[in-house]
Parts: structure tokens; sequence; C-alpha cells
């Protein structure tokens, strides 16, 4: 984007006018999905040119799509026909366009996600290590995990093109926002005025620096936590070795976290390649001693070849013996460094002092994520709740009710003239989609809760639909604890108190 997108304050109508343009051509996220056939835009060569032919209307939609999505150069006429009222001198303004003759072509790529319209650099990156991306899937990640509710400040920590600080400053009374990247910060400028928000601090510098001292409610970040042997581009990479940038991240953050605040921080890390919770081990040793509860999520685990050739990928469609070479240099560091897993995933924190924190692990389903504020402070509060339990009996005299963000599935088999049920699943359908096979004793439970009934309450309507013999109750009771401590940490389950 000309080197320098940020807009001066003169050009606030040109912005108003712009964002108007692309309202009125119902320049959408389900427009351009419905219209492309896609839910992730590609830059592959020859996927672009289909979209080229699927936006090859004359109407005010198509030629945005052109000219923001594609990059394509855009007849001037065509240009201020999909933008009027504003005009091309407006947006010369904005830095947002270059002219070739009777063409105009975009310096930005724009798009909308949601209630917002984003420039980042065009599909790429090209050899420019100050390149900046858009939305794509880490950061869509972070702005689903990360909990929404009003907090005095948020501190949004490498911020890119500045969609986490545009998403934080609808619950936030002040944001922060910061990067190591001045084009990132000049790109997010510039995308808080196209999108009227006002009260967001940018400031340029390395992690915690531009808030020294400071604290905030909220910190959500998304820093360059790529392992490789490179430092070409500051989104993806740190320049440290191994995973040392997303230690330091994570095992400083408490440091600007008020009492009570939560912090999401996507990380990757190098573990010992195995099953159960193996990935889990050094993120233990990261999140120990730091005065908070630590909620570690995994969703991927890649061997060196297909960490590296999935970062490498774009390489490989533009330069094949570029992306060869990189590719055995990237191998050669990652064995020269022992690695043999690279995990994926991102780590909760919340500040709790006074009391011993809690630290649990769980796998988490990225395709099926949703919205996941009410389901984490379902989770915290769960887990709160069973750190001070001492007696698990405790438990019986408990109210506990179902959420409504529930599913119940089951798998029919047709036998002897008439269907039974093969399995049950109990599925959320919020947070992180968390799903749980049933048992036909569980299954037969869930109906039975309810606020005004305590626990011991609950077991004996059950053990009765059960046709469990009163002197087996006391025994279902106990082998049923268990499974209602677990329904509770996964968020199935609220207390009737909370």
């Amino acid at each position: 984007m000309a080197r320098s997108p940020e807009p001066p304050v003169a050009a606030r109508q040109s912005l108003a006018d712009l964002r108007a343009a692309l309202q009125r051509a119902e320049f959408t996220t389900e427009r351009i999905e419905a219209t492309l056939g896609v839910g992730e835009l590609s830059s592959v060569p020859g996927e672009t040119e289909v979209h080229r032919h699927q936006l090859a209307g004359d109407d005010a939609f198509s030629t945005i799509g052109r000219l923001f999505v594609l990059g394509d150069a855009v007849e001037e006429t065509e240009v201020d026909a999909a933008l009027a009222p504003a005009s091309l001198a407006d947006m010369a303004r904005l830095a947002l366009f270059e002219r070739e003759g009777s063409l105009v072509r975009s310096t930005a790529r724009l798009l909308p996600h949601g209630d917002y319209y984003l420039a980042s650099d065009h599909a790429g990156p090209d050899d420019s290590p100050d390149w900046v991306a858009g939305i794509h899937a880490p950061s869509v990640t972070l702005a689903k995990l990360a909990v929404r509710r009003s907090v005095n400040a948020t501190l949004d920590l490498g911020t890119g093109c500045g969609i986490q600080a545009l998403l934080a400053a609808k619950h936030s009374e002040r944001v922060v926002a910061t990067d190591v990247n001045e084009r990132a910060l000049a790109f997010a400028r510039f995308n808080a005025a196209l999108n009227d928000v006002e009260f967001i601090d940018f400031r340029h510098g390395n992690l915690f620096e531009p808030v020294d001292g400071e604290r905030f409610g909220l910190v959500v970040a998304n820093p360059p936590y790529v392992i490789s042997p490179d430092s070409t581009f500051a989104y993806r990479d740190s320049g440290q070795p191994r995973d040392a940038l997303c230690q330091e991240v994570v095992q400083r953050v408490p440091d600007v976290l008020e009492e009570g605040g939560f912090a999401h921080v996507l990380v990757s890390w190098v573990h010992q390649p195995g099953d159960d919770d193996e990935w889990a081990e050094p993120l233990r040793d990261w999140v120990s001693d730091t005065g908070c509860d630590a909620w570690l999520l995994h969703y991927r685990t890649d061997d060196p070849v297909a960490h590296a050739a999935g970062w490498l990928g774009p390489l490989g469609r533009t330069s094949p013996e570029e992306h060869k070479a990189a590719l055995e240099r990237w191998l050669d560091y990652l064995r020269d460094q022992e690695i043999e897993a690279v995990g994926y995933g991102a780590i909760v924190l919340r500040r709790r002092g006074g009391a011993a924190n809690w630290v649990r692990l769980d796998e988490i389903p990225i395709e099926r994520l949703e919205p996941a504020t009410e389901h984490t402070l379902r989770v915290f509060a769960a887990e709160d709740y069973l750190a001070e339990l001492t007696d698990k009996r405790a438990l019986l005299e408990q109210r506990f009710t179902l959420v409504e963000s529930h599913r119940l599935e089951q798998e029919l088999v047709l036998r002897d003239g008439g269907f039974e049920v093969e399995s049950q699943t109990l599925a959320l359908t919020d947070g992180l989609a968390f799903r749980a096979g049933l048992d036909r004793s569980t299954a037969m439970l869930l109906p039975h809760f309810d606020p005004g009934r305590r626990l011991a309450e609950v077991l004996a309507t059950a053990a009765a639909d059960l046709d469990i013999p009163d002197e087996d109750r006391e025994r279902y009771a106990t082998a049923a604890l268990p499974v209602v401590k677990r329904l509770l940490q996964l968020g199935f389950l609220v207390r009737a108190d909370d």
C-alpha cells in the first residue's frame, strides 16, 4: 500500500464515503463467498482466473471485487461509478489507488469481516519483510477464543492489520495495540479510521516494551510463532531459536494482567512425539509459577516435513526452485535442533492470586470453533469449584443444570424389525464445541438435571428409571459422580449458583 496507508485527518469524509460505497454495493463476506463459491480466498493463479470470470459483471459489487479482492486494474470510469459519491480524487488522499493510464489499481486488499472492512497487503507475501497479512485462520481462531466482556483496557499484542483491536473496542473503555512492524501499525490505524473507531492507542515497539508498567483486563496475542530458521517476515518469523518467543510471551503476559484478567495467546511449540498428553509437557513448564490459572489448548501436531511444507506452500506455487531450497533449509534446521514434533494451539491465562492455581488441558476441534466467551467462563468457574472441593461426595448436595447450547445425537440401527440406539453423543454448539460419548445410564440421567434439585435427587430418579435395585443405588451414585464431574468440566453442566 504505497508504503504508508495512514490517512490524514482531512480524509475522514473520504473514508466515510468509501465505507458508504462498500455498504451500498453489498460488499459482504456472505456475498463474496456465495459469488466465488469459496470460504477462503485463494491467490493461486488458476483459481484467481476463475474468480475473475465470477466477478465479470458491470455492477458495483463486481467492480469493487476485481479492484480490492483480486487486485486487478479497472477502468477509471467503472471505479468512479462503483464508489460514488466518493471520487478518485478523494481516494487519492487515502493512498488506496495508483493510476496506469485510464486504469486504476488498488494498492491494498480490502475485505469485509463481520461489521468491519479491513485493508491489508495484497496476496503474497512477496519478499517484503514488513508485508501485512489480512484476516486468516489464526486471527479468526483468536477472535473466537477471546473472552468478550466489559473491561477497562485491552492490549492487542502484535496487532497486524488491527482486527483484534477493533473487536476489543466493542467492549473496552480503551484499547492499546502494539506491533514491531511500522507498516502493520499504519494499516491498523487506517482500518480503525475506515471503521470510525477512534479510541485505539497504536504504539510501536517490541513485545511488552510499549506498555511497561500498565495493566489490562484482557490481552490478546497472535505473535510470530512459526518455528523456522528464517527472519524473513515480521508477521511470521521471530528470529529466535525454536519456540523461545512464544515461551517469553506466555511467561511475561501475567505481568500486564489485572487480577481476574484474561490473556489469550496463540502458540506453537516443540514437544516429544507421542500419544495422550505428551504435547502438554513443555507448556506446563511455561505456565508454572505465573500467578495464573492456565487452560492449555492443542489442535494439531505436525512432523517436521508437514510443518515446513505448510508454511512454505505459497512459495511452492510461485517459485518451485526457491521452494525446494527453502524446504531443505528448514528441514536441516529442524533436524539440527532435534525437533521431531511441532504443536499448535493456544494458552488461556487468568490472573488469580491468593490461592493455588490450576492447570487443565484439552484437545480442541478447531474446525468447529464458535465464539467461546460463555463456554470459557463456564470452564473456569467449574475448575475453581472443583479445585476447592475436598470431598467429591459434596457434589451430591449441589444443584446442576444442563446448558441450552447442547444437542443429543443418536445413531440408530435396524434390528429385529425395529430401530435400536447404537451410540449417543452429547455435543456443545457453542465455544469449543466439545463432544462426549454417552452410555445408556448417562443419557438417562440428563433429563433430570434441574436447578431446583440436588444431584442426589437427580441420581435417585435416574436409578428408578433404570430399574436399579435399592441395594445397588449407592454403587450407581458413586459410579455416576466422575461422569457428572466430567460434564461439568467440559461445560455441559453448570452449577445452579453460577
